[in-house]
């Protein structure tokens, strides 16, 4: 007689016949086909699993025990300011410090200063680690759903993935290709049908996360245009580091995008001739084109500096594009839209929103003005990526619909700090948006002045901030796993608050060694930083900013960093490095000529952060050093941006990454040139 329970006979999934060895297995399994989200929180958010609410509950919407209370303020008692006993582990150096991935917006409200606030330091009952799981799934679990179902059948569906290309389908790639033989470069080849595949498989599982605006489930192979196609195929292609290949792609797109723009301005020259009816070309259809443009300068934006002037060259002729496309103009949904007309008009958002961002990020990086003006952007906010990312209109009505808002409008609840409601809770897009048009209004106001902002305008920015991070917190809580692929958006917000905070206190100068790939300028001088509450603000967020690596692991971060890193950690990663650098070198000219005594406690209790994050590190000897204060700070000073270029050691993805690891290691040298 067998032993245990009977077998209990599993049927197969109602929809694709797929079989399991568990039910609960199958009825998650098959809410991927229904979309059915059975376990809902009060803040509307609803979920696929009754963990995943558990986490969603844990992180945004903790119980009063677990946090502590904003505005009743313990004051500290008084501490020697004499470095060796400035370090109160359980004040200075609080374990939540390094857990969260944002540090809350009320460490930056008004009413709670840095100076004599009490940190909840009760260790959690279950490890923060516990979120970044290692446990391996079981082979018939493979839907790895995520808090805001960013999981996509189309991508697990061969038959519907966005990538998918018929032989058919390849044979007439092949030929359109061949139309233009002529103005290919030559050495160009054809790529085969399966390389075809991988790189735009490799764009839309990975590059797209990052800035989705072309919508993968109406995206077709043979129905896009063939620039289109090899763009995306040349980003995919460098994010699997086939670099000589992606060049390739990349120029053979370039040429026939150009080719294209040039038979039809011929096509218009020769009406014009002809005496015939001219007749305007309508912007709205070119959503095609501007995505091949977004593609291209992305790409010569941060690989090789010999294609960089094709970035700039390629950059203004889209902002002409845009404009004529009506970026200024208002285009909110109307009432009873379909699926597919609702696509359409949100794919064109999304592209002219990748264009504004990606016009935003060179200004950031190269210190060039903006070719898109916020006062230019009339278009709403993009939506949820839950609707963004459904495969049909059953799917798409069933989801959670953002509340159309128009950017200017977002822009203006933040300056005025009404902010966003928790019934406007904003995509992760929206917010990353919203982000980038603070960032470039201190751009224009430092630019447009003598170079320092009053301290008026700086409290209107922190405001601004502020706000920005609570609407951020609505959608994320305080905590995110930077190795989470459903989250790069979230993550990336988070890096250029940190950006925002750093630009609107200090003047870092190093845009004009990324424009030449040459950062040996960062040994000359700088504006000295000026010791204030904001300054300290700043600090506190690039303090931060090295903890999580650090709380993850230094060594972790090269081999693991392709799957979330972004040019926005690249660039948040060299201000953050520069400004403590700067900042430990100001302290130890302070300690030099007055002391210890010298220092204001939030300058302290900043320094007690920093040593603390390197004792986490395998460079703690170096606070062993017998030496003056003086001395020690300035070694701490190396010490750090050591640390930043460790993580840019390995391989990487954009060709800028080289720059900035090679600038951070001349930094980090305390030797002479």
């Amino acid at each position: 007689m067998p032993r245990g329970r009977p077998k209990t006979v599993i049927p197969l999934c109602q929809y694709c016949s797929k079989q399991f060895t568990r039910r609960e297995h199958l009825r998650r399994h098959e809410r991927t086909h229904t979309n059915e989200r059975p376990f809902a929180c009060d803040c509307g958010q609803s979920f696929t699993r009754k963990d995943l609410l558990a986490r969603h509950t844990r992180l945004s919407h903790p119980s009063p025990l677990d946090i502590s209370p904003p505005v009743d303020v313990v004051q500290a008692s008084g501490y020697d300011l004499g470095y060796m006993g400035m370090i109160d582990p359980d004040l200075l150096w609080d374990p939540n410090f390094m857990v969260e991935d944002m540090l809350p917006a009320t460490f930056f409200d008004v009413n709670f200063p840095l100076v004599g606030a009490v940190v909840n330091t009760e260790r959690p009952q279950k490890s923060t680690f516990s979120r970044f799981s290692s446990r391996l799934p079981p082979l018939d679990d493979v839907e790895n759903e995520s808090e805001d179902g960013n999981q996509t059948e189309a991508i697990t569906d061969a038959f519907t993935a966005p990538w998918s290309i018929t032989e058919p389908g390849y044979e007439s790639f092949c030929l359109r290709v061949q139309v233009y033989s002529e103005v290919l470069p030559t050495g160009c080849s054809l790529p085969s049908k399966n390389a075809i595949c991988r790189n735009l498989e490799s764009y839309f599982r990975c590059v797209q996360e990052h800035l989705p605006f072309i919508h993968p489930a109406t995206f077709s192979v043979e129905r896009k245009d063939i620039e289109l196609l090899l763009a995306v195929a040349a980003v995919g292609s460098l994010y699997r580091f086939e670099h000589p290949k992606c060049y390739e792609l990349y120029l053979m797109a370039k040429a026939i995008l150009l080719e294209n723009i040039r038979r039809g301005d011929l096509q218009l020259a020769s009406d014009l001739l002809a005496g015939g009816d001219l007749s305007i070309p309508d912007g709205r259809n070119n959503v095609g084109r501007m995505q091949t443009f977004v593609l291209l300068v992305q790409f010569a934006s941060w690989t090789k500096k010999e294609i960089f002037p094709d970035a700039l060259f390629l950059s203004s002729q889209l902002a002409t594009l845009v404009r004529q496309n009506g970026i200024s103009e208002s285009d909110e949904m109307p009432l009873g839209v379909d699926w597919s007309s609702w696509a359409t008009v949100e794919e064109r958002r999304r592209t002219l929103f990748a264009t504004y961002v990606l016009f935003n990020l060179q200004t950031i990086a190269f210190d060039t003005p903006p070719l898109i003006m916020n006062h230019e952007v009339g278009i709403f906010l993009p939506c949820y990526a839950e609707q963004w990312k459904s495969t049909n209109g059953a799917q798409w009505s069933r989801g959670t619909r953002q509340v159309e808002l128009q950017f200017r409008k977002g822009i203006h609840c933040l300056f005025d700090g009404a902010g966003i409601t928790r019934n406007s809770r904003l995509s992760s897009f929206s917010n990353y948006v919203l982000i980038h048009g603070l960032m470039q209004q201190i751009y224009v106001d430092r630019h447009g002045s003598t170079g320092m902002l009053q301290p008026d305008t700086i409290r209107l920015f922190e405001t601004a901030l502020l706000t920005w991070q609570r609407s951020w917190e609505l959608s994320h809580g305080s905590a995110l796993d930077p190795l989470a692929l459903e989250e790069p958006l979230a993550l990336n917000s988070t890096a250029l608050l940190r950006l925002a905070y750093i630009r609107l206190n200090s003047d870092l100068g190093p845009c004009r060694g990324l424009v030449s790939r040459d950062l040996r300028c960062l040994l000359g001088e700088r504006p000295e930083l000026r010791r204030s509450p904001h300054v300290d603000k700043a600090v506190l967020h690039a303090a931060h900013a090295l903890s999580i690596p650090v709380r993850l692991g230094i060594e972790l971060i090269p081999r693991a960093k392709t799957t979330f890193w972004s040019i926005e950690n690249s660039l948040c990663s060299l201000d953050c490095a520069l400004l403590l650098k700067d900042w430990l070198e100001m302290i130890s000219k302070t300690i030099g000529s007055c002391g210890t005594e010298g220092l204001r406690k939030v300058e302290t209790k900043l320094l007690g952060i920093i040593t603390g994050i390197i004792k986490e590190t395998s460079l703690s000897e170096t606070l062993d050093i017998l030496e003056d204060d003086a001395s020690h700070f300035r070694r701490m000073a190396a010490t750090v941006v050591t640390l930043w270029a460790q993580m840019f050691q390995g391989d990487y993805v954009l060709e800028i990454d080289s720059v900035i690891k090679a600038g951070l290691q001349l930094l980090a040298d305390p030797t002479p040139n």
